[in-house]
């Protein structure tokens, strides 16, 4: 089977990785896979291979002829695309070439379910509509009208290597520096509003009285003008001793290995890679209720989740856990059993599989 995978753009986010470990997945399966980009993807992305088709701003018909022109030369069998535009130039061409198209939709922004004349346009171009979340299913089949016949969900997947054992965690502790007295929270997400962190800090300055032992790493890349409003922000309420900025790194799972409790307060989320990425080192989780956190997290037995924007709950639900270090242990491995069953690699690229080899003998 010769699949073409098929994406707007490459830069950080859960997207990217998705679109990389499906495109890994399938040829470690055996699957021939043609990535497609239409914008120029970020350095750090490693796909061999891939074919950038630059998209200028506003309607790129002539994206729909490139991408005929390839679909025939490589023998295309099933198209895959993940979001909007990808999946209307994309779909129009599968249409065309009589490949049948499977769209997966990972938008967070809400408004990208609402009714519009790309979606339609879309509606009518693809064969499978794929989401990442029961959540974000619910809005394709109440908004757009997605019918169940031909709608899935395929969560996102990761890797599952062995827990952390006590003697790793040291080791990683000891290798980024930090206090072996200290008890650990960590995120990791861009610093804009939406990813929570300022409920995070509100929280922190609330447990800090009685807990001095906290410190708070936040990983993750923003603009100027985010990572200041943070800055400050921990200022004002004199946390900037506990507080660290990380930025950018590369090194997400030695961090994740490191810490005691994962955190992560999002306003919204599709569906949240990083949940389970904590899953997978057996980190207890806090985080919201909202959106496809809530397919990953098992209330009281992986993690806690709490409503939306309120810094006072998030509060109560870390200091469950700084008073226990058993529910840590206890929710941690809970968590890493879950995601081992659940959200493996293995299982999102064979759900993908499925569908593909039903589409391509239809």
């Amino acid at each position: 089977m010769n699949v073409m995978e098929v994406v707007q753009s490459l830069e950080k986010g859960g997207r990217t990785v998705r679109f990389s470990d499906t495109v890994e997945g399938l040829r470690q399966s055996g699957i021939t896979v043609t990535p497609v980009c239409f914008s120029q993807p970020a350095d750090w992305v490693e796909l061999p291979g891939i074919v950038v088709i630059n998209r200028r701003k506003g309607i790129n018909w002539s994206l729909v002829f490139k991408l005929i022109a390839l679909i025939r030369q490589s023998n295309i069998d099933i198209i895959h695309a993940h979001c909007e535009f990808s999946q209307l130039y994309a779909g129009l061409a599968g249409r065309i070439c009589g490949v049948k198209t499977i769209g997966t939709f990972h938008r967070s922004d809400m408004a990208r379910y609402e009714p519009s004349t790309v979606n339609s346009l879309i509606k009518l171009s693809l064969s499978h509509f794929v989401s990442v979340s029961n959540d974000r299913m619910r809005l394709l089949r109440e908004k757009l009208k997605v019918s169940t016949n031909n709608s899935s969900v395929v969560h996102g997947g990761t890797r599952i290597d062995q827990p952390p054992t006590l003697s790793s965690i040291e080791k990683q502790r000891k290798r980024l520096d930090i206090d072996p007295s200290k008890l650990m929270i960590f995120s990791l997400g861009h610093l804009g509003e939406i990813k929570g962190h300022q409920f995070t800090l509100e929280a922190l300055a609330m447990l800090l009285p009685d807990h001095p032992e906290l410190v708070l790493y936040i990983a993750g890349d923003g603009s100027p003008a985010e990572r200041k409003n943070l800055e400050e922000m921990a200022s004002r309420l004199n946390l900037s001793k506990q507080v660290n900025f990380l930025g950018q790194i590369d090194n997400a799972p030695e961090w994740m290995e490191a810490a005691d409790i994962f955190v992560q307060p999002s306003l919204e989320e599709a569906f949240g890679l990083v949940f389970i990425e904590a899953g997978a080192m057996a980190k207890p989780v806090v985080a919201t209720q909202v959106g496809g956190i809530v397919d990953i997290i098992d209330n009281g037995k992986t993690g806690i989740l709490i409503p939306p924007s309120n810094a006072e709950a998030l509060a109560n639900a870390l200091r469950e856990l700084i008073a226990s270090p058993n529910l840590r242990k206890q929710m941690g491995n809970e968590g890493y059993e879950r995601v081992s069953k659940k959200f493996s690699l293995d299982h999102m690229i064979n759900s993908y599989i499925e569908i593909f080899e039903r589409y391509a003998a239809s």
